[in-house]
């Protein structure tokens, strides 16, 4: 069974970059294991999924609102 999932899994991912979605990260200047970078395809399905996210989440609902903060904060915040 995990051999069909790590197959199935090899086989999106090889379509994935073949169309566009996603390349190996930093790919160009020799790679950058476990991380993969978005194509234009990958960078419009993000966008999608975020907007469709934000939608059902925060704008059709009543009792939610939307805050962007730092990245960077202080350790008490974590």
């Amino acid at each position: 069974m995990d051999n069909q999932k790590n197959q199935e899994m090899e086989n999106i991912v090889s379509l994935a970059k073949r169309r566009g979605f996603i390349y190996p990260g930093s790919d160009v200047y020799g790679g950058l294991s476990g991380t993969w970078d978005y194509g234009p395809l990958g960078v419009a399905l993000k966008r999608n999924i975020m907007q469709l996210w934000w939608k059902m989440f925060v704008d059709d609902r009543e009792d939610m609102y939307g805050v962007d903060a730092a990245i960077l904060m202080n350790k008490k915040v974590w």
